[in-house]
């Protein structure tokens, strides 16, 4: 039994006593009537609208998942050691290759006929490992997908188990003996409501997104995946090995990673659902006054000190219906005695008769008790239903007014639009009108004016054209005579030309030709005078190798200083030879001749 039916029991217990009291009553109905305008109550829930693209996608690839952690895929590690052999319990094909190849383990030669037995041999255990990338990759997934189903599901379910009250009353009830005010106010806010909006289609996504996260926890406690856990866990970019590539579950599984990892958003959005149950209903006010009453009478109690009393009090009646129902109980003894005399049997049968009927009571008991089950349940769901029925139509109401304030805008609108467009054409056929009227107006005055124009500038044309035509005869006159008179110009220049071609052809001829070797002769020394300069320029360390003889003119200029120097280098090198010997000669014999 939860607190809820706890309370719920108490109230009905405590309403038995009071409901039915004259007085009791009576003070209820002061409360209710009083002020029940600053009476309210408005309750808020929220209502989750959740992305089922997500949760199909999950679905779909824990499926291929579980077949992938399924396969227990593996490699064998081998272990080697080199024991005694006496250690020795089985031999492989191992052992025998490494005793072929390490003789040094036989240390005695064994006797005629004996096998030859080693001191030490080779012992190879294989274990399996489980710690493969694709395992390590697919316990990095389900941690993922914990983690994600998780947050999600918290908070999916934090609002719909939220539920947030705020009452609050104020009364004043003034009899000839009594002033009576009341001032409260609850704010109540809980996160784990039971009772949320009833809204089917969201609580089977919740069971989906629960059968996720149930799945999800069921693979991470597979032995593979406890093996694989003592590992550390691998880190993102994924290596898409080859299994991950062509081995369709983890193919499948990879791209559930791939989806999950770049997935952005909640994967839910969620509305508030709110209620206002002012003015209260009569059952809701009657039992709020019952509660106040209830506290005004604790503070009574307590302030005139009288607990002492009202425990005496309550005694007394508890002893007084006490011995009302003893009472009751023997006068139902009598009359059962006064029937077993009247039925002509003894006490004895008379109670086996009872004893078999009680038990077929109680059989009809058991089967009643059924049935007040299935009543119960059938009446709790009638309640719920017509309290899902009183918000729908609360809605229903909401959302009709709402759509009837709607249609009336558009109503509005629709004829605004029509009377708009209707004053707007009229206008526009008014104006339209207008401005045919002037247009046609300006347009035959222009029209008039463009003709007169026309006309007059016609004649001017004609006029122009004539004297142009008049114009055009006499310079053809003229340029008939100037070129006749060019031509006998032509015919003089060109004998005259041929004249004076003649006569330089001689005379240029000589002098051309010792101007050339004047100007070969002073390039010559100009490029040797340049390349003696650049020689001591870097003999000063002035001139350093550049790129500024990179032009075709830089270059030829630099090979003909080459070139000149070169000329120079080897006719002043003959010249200094032929000094060189004439002064060695000289001195030899000078030598000769003192000797």
């Amino acid at each position: 039994m939860n607190i809820l039916d706890i309370y719920y029991r108490a109230l009905k217990e405590y309403r038995k006593e009071t409901i039915d009291n004259t007085l009791c009553e009576k003070d209820r109905k002061a409360i209710v009537q009083a002020n029940p305008e600053g009476d309210k109550l408005n309750t808020t829930k929220y209502l989750c609208v959740i992305d089922e693209e997500w949760i199909k996608r999950t679905e779909e690839g824990l499926e291929f998942v579980e077949k992938a952690v399924r396969e227990e895929r593996q490699f064998i590690r081998v272990n080697g050691e080199v024991v005694p052999i006496e250690k020795v319990k089985r031999i492989s094909k191992d052992s025998v290759e490494h005793l072929a190849k390490h003789s040094e383990m036989i240390t005695h030669v064994p006797e005629d006929g004996d096998d030859v037995v080693p001191d030490k041999l080779y012992m190879v255990e294989k274990l399996s490992d489980y710690a493969v990338y694709e395992n390590r990759f697919l316990y990095m997934l389900l941690c993922y997908l914990r983690d994600f189903i998780q947050y999600r599901l918290e908070k999916i379910e934090t609002l719909r188990r939220t539920y947030i009250s705020d009452l609050s009353v104020s009364k004043k009830i003034e009899t000839k003996k009594r002033v009576f005010t009341l001032e409260t106010k609850i704010y109540e806010k809980r996160l784990d409501n039971p009772y949320p909006v009833a809204d089917a289609k969201s609580s089977s996504i919740v069971r989906r997104i629960e059968n996720c996260q149930s799945i999800v926890n069921m693979l991470l406690d597979t032995d593979l995946m406890v093996q694989v856990a003592k590992t550390p866990m691998i880190k993102p970019p994924i290596v898409k090995t080859n299994v991950l590539k062509m081995n369709n579950n983890f193919k499948k599984a990879l791209a559930l990673y791939d989806y999950i990892a770049s997935y952005k958003g909640e994967g839910f959005s969620y509305e508030e659902v709110n209620a206002d149950f002012a003015p209260y209903s009569e059952q809701l006010a009657d039992e709020l006054a019952e509660s106040f009453l209830l506290t005004a009478f604790t503070a009574y109690k307590v302030g005139n000190n009288i607990e002492d009393l009202l425990e005496t009090a309550y005694k007394e009646e508890e002893k007084r219906r006490k011995e009302a129902e003893n009472k009751k109980l023997d006068d139902r003894l009598k009359r059962l005695k006064k029937r077993a005399l009247e039925s002509n049997k003894s006490l004895e049968e008379y109670v086996l008769l009872l004893d078999e009927r009680n038990k077929m009571l109680e059989r009809d008991s058991e089967q009643l008790a059924v049935v007040r089950q299935e009543i119960a349940a059938l009446n709790y769901r009638i309640d719920v239903i017509t309290l899902e029925k009183k918000e729908l139509n609360r809605r229903f109401s909401e959302l009709s007014g709402q759509i009837d304030e709607k249609d009336r805008e558009i109503a509005s609108l629709n004829q605004k639009y029509i009377e708009d467009t209707t004053a707007l054409k009229n206008a526009h056929e008014q104006e339209l009108e207008t401005v045919k009227t002037e247009c046609d107006g300006r347009i035959e005055a222009r029209e008039l004016e463009f003709s007169k124009q026309m006309q007059a500038t016609i004649s001017e044309y004609e006029a122009k054209s004539e004297e142009l035509n008049a114009e055009r005869q006499r310079l053809d006159e003229e340029a008939r005579a100037v070129k006749e008179k060019s031509d006998g110009l032509d015919s003089e220049i060109a004998r005259r030309e041929k004249e004076i071609d003649d006569r330089l052809r001689n005379d240029y001829g000589t002098k051309a030709k010792s101007a050339k070797d004047t100007a070969d002769k002073a390039l010559k020394e100009l490029a040797l005078v340049r390349g003696e300069l650049d020689g001591m320029r870097v003999q000063q360390g002035k001139l350093q190798p550049s790129t500024e003889y990179a032009s075709r003119e830089r270059f030829v200029e630099l090979q003909e200083a080459y070139a000149a120097f070169e000329r120079f280098f080897k006719e002043q090198w003959k010249l200094t030879k032929k000094e060189i010997r004439k002064q060695v000669l000289w001195k030899k014999r000078e030598k000769t001749k003192k000797d």
